[in-house]
């Protein structure tokens, strides 16, 4: 009962549109009030438990390095690079942002950075070729949900932190389906050019493409280092965060040279402002999940699927669809971090494979991004445009149903996920 009180609570809260970080707060103290049976101390207890892990020290570390190359004009030499490749193609301006919210994925890691550095460049561009803006926000909000799968990525830095799982196996499991997600994106695009009658940009030359790729290359070797830095064990995925600023700020201050030190505290700024506001959630989630533990939700959890069906394929769609339905309501760090470890007793007792559960859940949550009412990346760029959410509702079923049907994939063919990382990890 306590259980059912708590989330009717914190659902009445969000309703009515009470701060995440607060109403994951309230929910539990009123419920540890009423027991009273544990002090009310125990939620400031919880709540610091839930930050003081060194992988969070990560998530302020790759927003700050996602700023730096927002503002040191890195995004804009991914573009030119992207639309150099796709550009001549019919929907080729919707590709061109694909693709580069595809390459940017591997430095910032956070969706919303993703669909501010490469959307307030490419939206605009797409609106005046001819694309509808309530198409335009929807898709560059899909595109922007890739930034957390290709590596690196702040939830699955989270999920590590919570589960233990190795961050580096997650980090190589997202590549193939953060490119299979994106290519889906690129066929809706193609399909809706060509429904609309858009067509391409010019087609770049062999030596075009080469010189945008040289100017783009700084970049382009962020992912790289990250990735191999971690996989060879010269550093830790926090470790990785401090190397990504770092590298930012000498590719914008010197390399590029479109970033000054006078520049450097509206970043800061701005990047605080955002780590705050997901380790508030963060922090807010861990109490909340205190309760549910206490009262054994998790094991409720696992003898409700039970009951269910004792079949993985079956239990794997039931994942699926709570959680897509859930993700209109509640946002995905408070998600992740209240039923990440609800659902680790799942994982053994149907058998799989972790990491390959810890990238479909990670993905489910972030399709929440931009499903309304909440969809949060889906406001980001519907507010970019200046058009209501209401004007991208008959453009979400076709793009998300591309979206989830490559989910789908994703979740029935487990090698698209193990691979890399059993070839690098055995």
């Amino acid at each position: 009962m306590i259980v059912i009180i708590q989330f009717a609570i914190f659902m009445l809260l969000v309703l009515i549109a009470f701060p995440m970080a607060l109403g994951m707060a309230a929910s539990p103290l009123l419920m540890i009030i009423m027991d009273g049976t544990i002090p009310p101390l125990i939620v400031a207890q919880r709540m610091f438990v839930g930050v003081d892990s060194l992988p969070m020290l990560a998530i302020p570390l790759f927003l700050l390095a996602g700023s730096m190359m927002e503002s040191g004009g890195i995004s804009k030499r991914l573009i030119d690079f992207s639309s150099a490749i796709v550009g001549h193609l019919r929907g080729g301006l919707a590709m061109m942002s694909v693709l580069a919210s595809m390459i940017f994925a591997g430095v910032s890691g956070s969706s919303t950075a993703d669909v501010a550095a490469v959307g307030s460049i490419t939206m605009p561009a797409m609106v005046k070729d001819g694309y509808e803006k309530g198409w335009v926000a929807t898709m560059q909000a899909c595109a922007g949900t890739i930034g957390p799968i290709i590596p690196p990525s702040i939830f699955m830095i989270i999920y590590g932190g919570i589960t233990g799982l190795s961050i580096g196996r997650m980090f190589l499991g997202g590549i193939v389906p953060g490119i299979m997600v994106g290519i889906a994106l690129m066929i809706s695009s193609y399909f809706y050019a060509r429904k609309n009658n858009i067509g391409g940009g010019e087609r770049k030359s062999f030596k075009e493409v080469l010189k945008y790729f040289l100017d783009s290359i700084w970049a382009l070797l962020l992912p790289v280092i990250i990735i191999g830095g971690i996989l060879s064990g010269v550093f830790t995925a926090t470790e990785a965060g401090m190397i990504a600023v770092l590298y930012a700020a000498v590719v914008s201050l010197f390399v590029y040279k479109e970033l000054t030190p006078k520049d450097l505290p509206a970043i800061f700024l701005k990047s605080g402002i955002s780590s705050i506001a997901i380790l508030m959630i963060s922090s807010a989630a861990n109490i909340f999940g205190y309760v549910l533990a206490k009262e054994h939700f998790p094991a409720m959890v696992v003898d409700l699927m039970m009951s269910i069906s004792t079949n993985k394929l079956i239990i794997t769609a039931v994942i699926i669809v709570f959680f897509l339905f859930l993700g209109c309501f509640v946002d995905i760090m408070a998600s992740l971090i209240i039923f990440t470890p609800v659902l680790q007793p799942l994982i053994a007792a149907y058998g799989f494979d972790p990491v390959h559960f810890a990238v479909i859940f990670i993905i489910v949550l972030l399709i929440g991004q931009v499903t309304p009412p909440v969809g949060v990346v889906l406001a980001v760029t519907t507010n970019m445009l200046e058009i209501q959410m209401k004007d991208t509702l008959k453009y979400l079923l076709p793009l998300l149903g591309s979206y989830v049907v490559t989910l789908l994939i994703i979740a029935y063919i487990e090698p698209l996920v193990t691979f890399i990382p059993n070839l690098f990890y055995g």
